[in-house]
């Protein structure tokens, strides 16, 4: 789980309309509203990433069919993030763009509060054999979605919608529609789904040149954009009265800028890392920088299979490739165990898989990748990130979710999660005694979260 993947709120806009065929979900009566709440708090390990997200989900029926969603998302995510530099036997100092920005900001703006708290964030240092977190990381999302279902005739079924996404440096507008036909006395759907998706990134301190220094901060622009089209191509079959499969095939193009402009990489030469001319003292690290367009396919099996009178078992599984060399495996499974009337039981499992991509690099290597003359930085390479999200890795997440049922449509719910990643990159040699001797520069993560649910009727 990555909480800060800025695509998440209006992905699972478009895989909710792939679903458009199976009735399991649970619907408001005629004139009133279902309410579900919940409230998620994120922890990660080593003092990285904490979130809180509560959550506010609205549905109406307004009878034939027609239902209105409405969804309220918030995120408040503090803690440290990896900037992306290579973990080394020496001390390292930076100097945060972000915490930097915000300071500038808030000097103009004079905002005593804000300048207090960032004041004396812009520079820290990482001890040796540390990991490079930057501890100024914080940030808050609100997304709020919107969506009408509604037939056309007796045999289809229409779904509109749209998200609005903020924070401190990102925003974004999208929508989505999708249709779904019944086949074989509705024993049979295929539906056709579709999501437009429009961003703005404007990060503290601008948009960095791309492999321009981070001690310089040279910017191209203060802001950019970014459009991702998906689509999405679903069939649900009713095998039998206790067994139902469906297939999805999803295709996704994204253009624009898709650089993460807080992430650097460092030079090396000879596991050593290079110092940086223009600020003696100071190593040299250099911002990343990633294709401007990306195309990914996805194809994904889920199967609901009845188990006695109220069991089901829920298995799901996604494999992805895009152009940029990732491949992914995701196997999902959910035991539903009705335990008794008012309380059941949902241990969930959860494996991933992914390749790196092509141009994911732990460091630059100086006359491999990049050639340093003085003061001038000459790059050998069009992309390279450091991102360990764009890493070689596997991950499990282990769950177990307990409802309380109460009246009709009423219910209380606890749902626990840890989260753990396996490296599986191959460690570049470096020489014995070198700066980088010794350490791993993926750092795997391990996360948990807790989320407390509560659905009533209005």
């Amino acid at each position: 789980m990555q909480l800060k993947d800025k695509q998440l709120g209006t992905r699972l806009a478009l895989a909710t309309t792939a679903l458009l065929g199976i009735q399991g979900q649970v619907q408001a009566g005629d004139g009133d509203w279902l309410v579900s709440t919940a409230v998620l708090s994120y922890s990660e390990s080593d003092g990285r990433v904490q979130a809180v997200e509560p959550v506010l989900n609205l549905t109406r029926d307004f009878g034939d069919e027609r239902s209105l969603n409405l969804r309220l998302v918030y995120d408040s995510l503090t803690g440290s993030s990896p900037n992306g530099a290579a973990r080394a036997n020496v001390v390292q100092t930076f100097t945060s763009a972000s915490a930097a920005g915000r300071k500038s900001r808030a000097e103009e703006e004079g905002d005593d509060d804000e300048l207090e708290e960032y004041g004396d964030r812009g520079s820290y240092s990482i001890a040796p054999g540390d990991l490079p977190l930057d501890p100024s990381f914080q940030d808050s999302r609100t997304v709020f979605s919107a969506g009408w279902t509604q037939p056309l005739g007796d045999v289809y079924k229409l779904n509109l919608g749209g998200a609005l996404s903020s924070e401190g440096d990102f925003s974004s507008i999208s929508v989505n529609a999708a249709i779904a036909r019944d086949f074989n006395s509705k024993n049979t759907t295929v539906s056709l789904g579709t999501n437009l998706e429009f961003d703005t990134i404007k990060p503290e301190g601008g948009l960095p040149d791309a492999f321009s220094s981070y001690a310089s901060h040279d910017t191209s622009a203060a802001e950019d954009t970014k459009q991702v089209a998906d689509l999405m191509l679903g069939v649900t079959q009713v095998i039998n009265r206790r067994w139902i499969t469906q297939f999805n095939l999803g295709l996704s193009q994204s253009s624009g800028y898709q650089s993460d402009p807080y992430k650097i990489l460092s030079v090396v030469d000879n596991g050593n890392l290079v110092a940086d001319a223009a600020n003696p003292g100071d190593y040299l690290y250099l911002f990343e920088n990633r294709p401007e367009d990306r195309q990914k396919v996805s194809l994904y099996w889920q199967n609901k299979v009845a188990i006695g009178s109220d069991d089901v078992i829920d298995i799901g599984y996604r494999y992805m490739t895009d152009d940029w060399g990732v491949n992914s495996h995701t196997l999902d499974l959910t035991y539903h165990w009705q335990a008794g009337e008012h309380v059941y039981f949902e241990p969930h499992y959860r494996y991933y898989e992914q390749t790196a991509a092509d141009f994911y690099k732990p460091y630059l290597v100086n006359g491999e990748d990049v050639s340093v003359y003085g003061l001038y930085v000459d790059p050998h390479i069009s992309e390279a990130s450091s991102d360990p999200r764009l890493a070689a890795f596997s991950a499990n997440t282990y769950g177990l979710k307990v409802g309380f049922p109460m009246r009709q449509d009423e219910e209380i719910s606890v749902r626990v999660e840890y989260y753990q990643q396996q490296d599986n990159n191959t460690a570049p040699a470096v020489p014995e005694g070198s700066d980088l001797y010794g350490q791993q520069q993926f750092s795997p993560l391990k996360a948990s979260w807790v989320q407390v649910g509560y659905r009533f009727r209005w």
